[in-house]
């Protein structure tokens, strides 16, 4: 979040580095901690973990809780006790790995955001140990080539659906499960993306709720579009990973239970080859990846690019850099922490890269990874170099420094709020997929899958702003809420229930019919002239010549009805 400016970019690294070694500013200084290698597995793991994070003088530990949804090799399964995915096989002692890393990082003052792969389920079908996503192969997602035809590999592996509700849902039911168990301080998406174009077409083409049976609902296209070249397919699947960051950023904040509240919401960011000078050229993009989007609607709390290069070759330093200046120019007003590859580099090298980044105003810097830390000999084989930690500390974060704030989640200092909810249809509780919502005179926003939409950004100050707020969808009258009071910092839920169901008058308790028991709540009801029924009270059924009371008159009216369907 800090203000950019790269007039100075010309600066000695040498002096940047000074700068970064000398500030006392807050930094998010964090490191991947993968499920492939050691690190928390054990306990012993878990304590050497937390020792080397504080050597490092780092204050953010990202960990690796979701690499696959099933069980198998080593790094497939939970690293936590889920009641939603398999627990991982390769764990010793029989600990809750994430539980006892938070314990160990909290009584040191550092913070742990679980890392998980959205997507990514299997590689095998029918996923080990996941009787949820083995019961729902059409939730998978395959190349055009295989559609229909059942599950098969996308780039090597079983992918969800990143446009079913139901893969929607099932995702947010995993952060759901670790925010809530677990005082984690965030987290982190990884893969939140597509791995290839030739993608989003359904495993089972009988399934109504796929991307691709969404897109033809939605739009009206006819067939089914080719894996490029079509603008508005592209612009869909792209919209499809939007609305599970959007979600993810009303659904964290929603979970008033966890005591580390304001909870982080970051992504790891593709930054591939050399920078470009529109994002929409960027490879990002191109695999639906819409991330500048997700930073400057506020839907993330930071962005970390992996801006992985190698500082030994001169044309892979200079991406490096163009990549951290972009980065920086299309973070919006969220943090924008510099994803550094120390696994390629040879130690001083990672130093140089991260204090350019500081340097420039990120807001912090992540390295990849806790177990990989060099390549001193740049034989592109890295080492497991524990060093690392007392280098860096002796380098680059020569003291503690704690982690930046989050003031645009913090009523005394945010200038802004969310609103957020579901519209559906009364009668039959169905969502209406494609809706649209307006708060006051802001940008419309259109509701996912599952009829959720998030509207960020909303101007508020002091004890809120209210806005009235509308819903519409095809078929029924628009659903209007008047005066939600948005408070700055914070969220508000407004659903709707459009196509109102009505009743007729008698039928008290709604039901369908006009029989004895809607006659019990009439007469306790009939309270005379004299009572009068405020607009929305049940007793108003009974109201038959609408002068807000429930008196005589209106018992001949129920008379004529009593008895009717």
């Amino acid at each position: 979040m800090r203000r950019h400016d790269f007039s100075g970019t010309a600066l000695l690294i040498a002096a940047a580095i000074c700068t970064a070694t000398t500030a006392s500013a807050a930094e998010f200084r964090a490191f991947w901690a993968d499920a492939f290698h050691v690190g928390y597995k054990s306990s012993s793991q878990i304590s050497s973990l937390v020792s080397r994070a504080l050597t490092g003088n780092y204050n953010v530990i990202i960990v690796e809780v979701l690499a696959f949804h099933d069980t198998g090799p080593g790094g497939h399964g939970a690293y936590w006790n889920s009641g939603i995915v398999p627990k991982a096989s390769d764990i010793s002692g029989n600990i809750d790995p994430l539980a006892e890393l938070i314990t160990q990082a909290h009584a040191n003052g550092i913070q742990v955001h679980a890392w998980i792969v959205s997507y990514r389920a299997s590689s095998t079908w029918p996923p080990s140990g996941n009787a949820t996503l083995s019961a729902n192969p059409h939730w998978l997602m395959v190349p055009q080539a295989d559609m229909g035809g059942g599950p098969a590999p996308v780039a090597g592996h079983y992918t969800l659906d990143p446009g079913s509700p139901d893969v929607q849902e099932y995702i947010v039911s995993i952060v759901r499960e670790l925010a809530t168990n677990y005082d984690i301080d965030g987290i982190n998406l990884d893969y939140i993306r597509y791995i290839q174009t030739d993608a989003g077409y359904p495993a089972d083409t009988s399934y109504s709720k796929s991307s691709l049976a969404r897109f033809q609902a939605l739009t009206g296209f006819g067939g089914t579009p080719p894996p490029t070249g079509n603008t508005s397919w592209n612009d869909f699947r792209r919209q499809t990973i939007d609305e599970l960051v959007r979600r993810l950023r009303a659904e964290l904040p929603s979970i008033t239970g966890n005591p580390q509240q304001p909870l982080w919401l970051t992504a790891d960011l593709i930054t591939f080859g050399n920078a470009p000078s529109s994002f929409t050229s960027s490879d990002a993009y191109n695999l639906f990846q819409n991330w500048k989007f997700w930073m400057e609607q506020g839907y993330l709390d930071a962005g970390i690019p992996m801006n992985y290069k190698r500082e030994s070759s001169s044309s892979q330093a200079n991406w490096y850099r163009n990549w951290v200046d972009a980065a920086l120019n299309w973070s919006g007003d969220r943090h924008l922490v510099a994803g550094q590859g120390n696994y390629l580099n040879k130690k001083s090298d990672s130093v140089t890269q991260m204090a350019y980044a500081l340097a420039q105003g990120a807001d912090g810097a992540c390295n990849f990874s806790y177990a990989s830390t060099a390549d001193e000999d740049l034989n592109g084989t890295p080492e497991q170099d524990w060093s690392w930690y007392s280098y860096v500390a002796s380098n680059l974060y020569t003291s503690p420094a704690s982690v930046p704030t989050l003031p645009w989640r913090n009523a005394a200092t945010a200038t802004e709020g969310t609103a957020w909810g579901r519209v559906y249809d009364d009668a039959s509780g169905a969502p209406f997929d494609g809706a649209t919502v307006q708060v006051g005179g802001l940008p419309a926003v259109q509701t996912d899958g599952n009829g959720y939409y998030v509207a960020t950004l909303i101007p508020s100050s002091g004890g809120g702003s209210t806005y009235d707020v509308t819903a519409t969808a095809a078929g029924c009258p628009t659903g209007s809420v008047s005066n939600v009071l948005v408070p700055p910092g914070g969220i508000v839920r407004v659903d709707f229930a459009l196509c109102p169901v009505t009743f007729p008058l008698g039928d008290m308790d709604e039901d369908g019919d006009i029989d004895a028991a809607d006659f019990g709540l009439f007469s306790f009801c009939m309270l005379g002239p004299d009572v009068t029924f405020p607009g929305g009270n049940l007793c108003l059924q009974g109201d038959f010549d609408g002068d807000q009371d429930v008196d005589l008159s209106d018992f001949a009216g129920f008379q004529q009805v009593f008895g009717t369907p």
